[in-house]
């Protein structure tokens, strides 16, 4: 049974331990495609923290792609391989194995800069001629302008000649040696999520009836051609892996059957190890960026299934985000190496502190996606990392409020010298986190309250609970620093206060209010500013929803760049049938049901029971502020106190306020 400390072996390269960093974008490079300060600090930080093996993120081979606008990495320039070379000599001083994902720009990037080439490239290309609308069908669900888009100006994905074809399996070559000269360990052929090379794998992208195209073992050719040109141009030595999506997550494409077929077919080509994922980013993107909706480890049996067919190592992917369920996926055989790409964004340490036996001071992923460059968590993590030090003028500081911003506030301060307190009206601690959490798919929001709850804890901070300071209070106290962080409260149009059939967010969730049985939910956004989640609650338990109506535009536009987890939604929204009316009016609510006008201001009435009202929230910051003026020499507000917003807002100036103290 191999354990995850164990060393393992791809080709002739061996690899410390069975943690591993697959490939993550970071949009942190220059406009030739080269890796910045920034990058250098991100992977670095990923490298000390005790993973095994590394992935670069997926790097194009075009060697004409740079300019400006360019944020991502080019492998295909020559001269950016001495700037490559600095990232590997720094990773290679922490005993991590690091290879490079290398990539070629089409139909995502397409897709991505909004139905255009990028910077005049053509992208739109692909090994058959097909429709937009299909092959980008995430985004014709998401997005209401896309179709609109695609039918005006008629566009088409171009088939690939065999000539043109062949050109770009060189392109591939001649990156992955660029790579394995930049002084990476081996190069992967990202292969899946819609890439150029998936579309080749895949039956609803790949209509050629050459040998290109038909059966799997033609739909593998041009992989298989590309590895042996890759073999060619690298060399015996350095590891080949390839990433594929072994269930695309939709009706027309790979299935786990076809994909151990070609699992098979790739091994005999002589690829070293297979990177198992799953999902299409423009059709099925919650297995690439997945939600809190899936449960941590839920893709798991791709790679299990793959490892019974093949005798190369296999790894494994899939929102994991406890080092404790990777080991036991490495001893069950599921897989033989496990990426763990957003928990090590999250806490690059995860690998060290489950050596050192220290599982509580592990930051777990929430699922959240909300920033995937610096974690949620930490301001000052992934690409903005900077460490943080003691201070030289240490305060004394009382802190109102024993919610996220607080708690982060008392553990900063304490880390950096200071003396703190922190004083909570409530019997205990999270604020409206634990609401959050109660929402559908959010149980791991909580994460987030255990960890600083733990860490209080172990500072030795004191937390007093059910204690509403008064003024006179306070200043007995004699703070330097009085910091309020007591949240905010969900509410209402002043023209429906007093209905006993208009709901907050709050009380839906809390269930501290009687609900009818038919509903409409107002707000189209998520977090405290809309419904999303509320939607998918109450109908879980039970509630008929008779519509879903907001001011919005769009629906989730404040999630538009969380693509699986607003897609997720937009799936479950037009699979429930629930009525959607955005750019609405709200008029009035009655015993009999809500009134409103739509997006074309026609007057709209939904016969109903309730209206749950999501979205507004206000904060008493101010005047506390003024109620304790004097009783300390800075009174701060953060987190809702300061202004309703959301997790990343709250722990950030929570960071912030605390870092910039001498």
């Amino acid at each position: 049974m191999s354990k995850i400390s164990d060393p393992i072996t791809i080709r002739d390269m061996e690899v410390k331990n069975r943690f591993g960093y697959p490939p993550m974008l970071s949009g942190s490079h220059d406009t030739e495609g080269r890796p910045t300060e920034k990058t250098f600090t991100q992977y670095e930080q990923k490298a000390k923290g005790g993973v095994g093996i590394m992935t670069y993120e997926a790097t194009m081979v075009d060697p004409w792609l740079k300019g400006p606008g360019m944020t991502g990495s080019n492998i295909g320039i020559t001269e950016n391989i001495p700037a490559f070379r600095k990232m590997t000599d720094l990773i290679h001083k922490h005993n991590v194995k690091f290879g490079m994902q290398i990539n070629k720009v089409a139909m995502i990037t397409y897709t991505f800069m909004g139905l255009v080439n990028y910077f005049g490239i053509p992208s739109n290309i692909g090994p058959s001629s097909i429709d937009v609308e299909h092959a980008s069908s995430a985004w014709a669900l998401m997005v209401p302008s896309w179709l609109d888009s695609i039918k005006k100006n008629n566009l088409k994905i171009k088939e690939l000649s065999i000539a043109e074809i062949e050109q770009i399996q060189d392109l591939y070559a001649s990156g992955a040696k660029n790579a394995i000269e930049a002084g990476f360990d081996f190069v992967t052929i990202h292969s899946g999520h819609g890439t150029f090379p998936q579309s080749f794998l895949t039956p609803y992208f790949n209509k050629r009836t050459d040998k290109y195209g038909g059966s799997v073992e033609k739909r593998c050719t041009f992989i298989k051609e590309t590895v042996a040109k890759i073999r060619e141009s690298i060399g015996a030595k350095a590891p080949i892996i390839v990433r594929f999506s072994a269930d695309e997550l939709v009706h027309d494409g790979n299935k786990i059957e076809q994909s151990i077929e070609i699992a098979k077919i790739l091994e005999k080509a002589g690829v070293d190890c297979l990177d198992i994922t799953q999902g299409i980013i423009i059709r099925s993107p919650y297995g690439i960026t997945i939600p809190s909706y899936c449960k941590p480890g839920c893709f798991i049996h791709l790679p299990e299934e793959i490892k019974k067919h093949v005798n190369i190592p296999v790894m494994g992917v899939g929102g994991i985000n406890d080092p404790r369920m990777a080991a036991e996926f490495i001893e069950q055989g599921k897989a033989d190496i496990i990426n763990m790409g957003r928990q090590l964004i999250c806490d690059a340490e995860t690998p060290k502190k489950y050596f050192e036996g220290r599982i509580d001071d592990i930051k777990h992923c929430l699922g959240c996606l909300q920033s995937c460059g610096t974690c949620v968590y930490d301001a000052y993590s992934g690409l903005n990392y900077q460490e943080l030090t003691p201070s030289t003028e240490p305060k004394k500081i009382v802190i109102l409020g024993a919610g996220i911003a607080g708690m982060e506030a008392a553990r900063v301060a304490k880390l950096r010298g200071h003396e703190v307190d922190i004083y909570e009206k409530s019997a205990k601690v999270g604020g409206l986190v634990e609401l959050l959490a109660k929402e559908f798919g959010k149980e791991r929001f909580m994460n987030m309250v255990t960890f600083l709850s733990t860490q209080l804890k172990k500072l030795n901070i004191p937390v007093h609970f059910n204690r509403e300071l008064t003024k006179d209070e306070i200043a007995a106290l004699n703070p330097d620093i009085l910091v309020l962080a007591t949240g905010s409260e969900a509410t209402i149009p002043v023209n429906l206060k007093g209905k006993p059939n208009v709901i907050t967010q709050d009380e839906s969730i809390l269930k501290s209010k009687d609900i009818g049985k038919d509903i409409v939910v107002w707000g189209l956004n998520a977090y405290w500013r809309g419904g999303l989640e509320s939607v998918v609650s109450l109908a879980e338990e039970g509630y008929n929803i008779k519509a879903f109506v907001g001011s919005e535009a769009e629906v989730g536009q404040v999630i538009a760049g969380n693509a699986g987890r607003r897609f997720w939604i937009s799936s479950w929204l037009r699979d429930s049938k629930i009525p959607i009316y955005t750019s609405a009016k709200l008029l009035d609510v009655t015993s009999e049901g809500v009134t409103f006008l739509d997006k074309d201001e026609n007057e709209q009435f939904i016969e109903a029971d309730s209206l749950v009202y999501c979205g507004s929230r206000i904060t008493n910051g101010k005047a506390l502020r003024e109620n304790f003026e004097g009783t300390a020499s800075e009174i701060k507000l953060i987190g809702d106190c300061r202004k309703p917003r959301d997790i990343q807002a709250a722990m950030t100036d929570a960071q912030k306020f605390i870092r910039s103290l001498k």
